[in-house]
Parts: structure tokens; C-alpha cells; sequence
């Protein structure tokens, strides 16, 4: 009958499987390996770790690790039963019994001590199935977390570029700058001195506008126009006036009437 060494050695070899590579799987220095497959149970451990790496190796090895912990305690009791005759013999066939009690002993440290058995393969194969989820679900979130972020970051981009558009006309932009006057200088109608800095606009039609005084950059008015709508403003020196519908706006300034030359968008800039 083969021996408990024996018998996991032959089992590594069958599988090719060298000691190191198994003292890295079980987690057992190799030497320790070594020493249980030459039945070399002598090596420096309490006998609890023994019991516990030889029913890990033999889980490994596919072997029964139960039946392995019990040829090894029928082996301890072997050599116990040989210890204590040789011992009896040497002092006058005294004999110490009670095999019973030892049986029952060995049998319970061989239950309590296989309670030690480290992980075996199936089980490290599913803790390493659980860190995989894990990484993956915390991916998950990571890439939730950075799409979200970067959505507020267009929003916000979004609408500081609508805010800071304020001085742009919302329409297509003009393929021209238009600065001529169709009309001739029309006197207007009236008894009263009109003074310099009055400025007044008046809409046929819908139209947007800005004017903006020229020197501080002051916005004077910026605001769409309706039908029949009449604004007076007071500007300080030179004015650009910038408009969407020509053919919809008139200018009063100095005492004359102006209205732009051609439709659509222009600009005409006012001393």
C-alpha cells in the first residue's frame, strides 16, 4: 500500500505539476511539500499546521483530503503504538494502554484541525469572479460620473457664449457693411431748437437694434422694435447704430430724417 507522500507525489506528477508550482497555488513553502512526500512529518511545525497543509494539498491534487487526514493519523498512531513497545520493552515489558482514548483523541484533532484548510482553488477562482465585478461596476460609475461632468461643462459653455453674445445681432450677419443714406436731409417739423445729442428712432415694422456711443462703448438702447414704436435717446458725441430691417427703421438726428439706403442688415455710425 502506497504512502500518504507517495501517494501526492504521484499525484502532482501526473498532473505535471512541479513543487513549485504548487507550493505557489497552495500557498505552502515547497519544502515543506517536499517533506510530506518523502512521509517526513518531523519537520519543525506544531502538528496542527501538518494536518492543515496535508489536506490542502491533497484538495489541490484532487485527492480526498479526508481520507488523506486519516491514513495520516492512522500513521501518527503507527508510530506512536512502535514508540511506546519499543519503550516497554526497554523497561520491562511496561505496558501503557488505553489505545481507545488515543484513537478517540486523534479523531477529533483530525476534525478540529481540518477547520484550518486554506481556500481551495474554486473557491479562489470565485473571490477572483467577485473582484472583476467589482472593478467593473466601479468603472461604470467612473465613466458615469466623467459623462456627467462633462455635459454640465457644455451647458455652462453653452450659456455663457449665449451671454456674452449680447452685443452681436441675433440674426445671419450681414455680407455687407452699409453706412450710405438714401433719403436726402429732411428739416423736421418743428417750432423748438432740437438739441445735438437727441436721438430719436422710430419703426414701421419689426425690427432690432443697438446703438452703442462710440466714446465709452455705452450701450444707449438694444432692444427689438415694433410697429410704430418711437424711442428718444440722449447720446454724447458719435453713435454706431446697428440694425436688422433697414427698410423698417427711420433716424431722427440734428434736425434731419434719415433712413437707410437698402433692406436688411447694416450699420451707420452718427457724429
Amino acid at each position: 500500500m502506497q504512502t500518504i507522500g507517495a501517494r501526492l507525489e504521484e499525484a502532482r506528477k501526473r498532473k505535471g505539476i512541479s513543487l513549485r508550482e504548487a507550493a505557489e497555488a497552495t500557498k505552502i513553502r515547497s519544502d515543506f511539500l517536499g517533506y510530506i512526500e518523502q512521509d517526513k512529518f518531523d519537520f519543525d511545525l506544531p502538528d496542527l499546521y501538518k494536518r492543515g497543509f496535508i489536506k490542502n494539498y491533497a484538495r489541490y491534487l484532487k485527492l480526498d483530503p479526508e481520507k488523506i487526514a486519516t491514513d495520516y493519523n492512522a500513521q501518527l498512531l503507527s508510530s506512536s503504538r512502535v514508540g511506546k513497545k519499543g519503550s516497554s520493552e526497554l523497561f520491562g515489558q511496561m505496558e501503557i494502554s488505553k489505545p481507545a482514548v488515543s484513537e478517540e483523541v486523534n479523531t477529533h484533532d483530525s476534525s478540529s484541525y481540518g477547520r484550518i484548510a486554506a481556500q481551495s482553488p474554486a473557491q479562489e477562482e470565485s473571490e477572483s469572479a467577485d473582484d472583476e465585478a467589482d472593478k467593473t461596476f466601479y468603472l461604470k460609475i467612473g465613466l458615469i460620473f466623467v459623462g456627467t461632468l462633462t455635459l454640465v461643462f457644455v451647458i455652462f459653455g453653452l450659456i455663457k457664449a449665449i451671454l456674452s453674445s449680447g452685443d452681436e445681432i441675433p440674426s445671419e450677419p450681414a455680407p455687407q457693411v452699409r453706412t450710405e443714406i438714401s433719403e436726402p436731409v429732411t428739416p423736421v417739423e418743428s417750432t423748438e431748437a432740437v438739441s445735438s445729442n437727441q436721438l430719436t428712432l422710430v419703426a414701421s415694422g419689426t425690427v432690432y437694434v443697438l446703438v452703442k456711443q462710440q466714446s465709452d462703448n455705452a450701450i444707449l438702447y438694444r432692444e427689438t422694435m415694433s410697429e410704430g414704436q418711437t424711442i428718444n435717446l440722449t447720446k454724447d458725441g458719435a453713435v454706431d447704430i446697428l440694425f436688422t430691417a433697414g427698410e423698417h427703421i427711420t433716424i431722427e438726428s440734428n434736425g434731419e430724417r434719415l433712413k437707410p439706403s437698402s433692406s436688411g442688415t447694416a450699420k451707420i455710425t452718427l457724429p
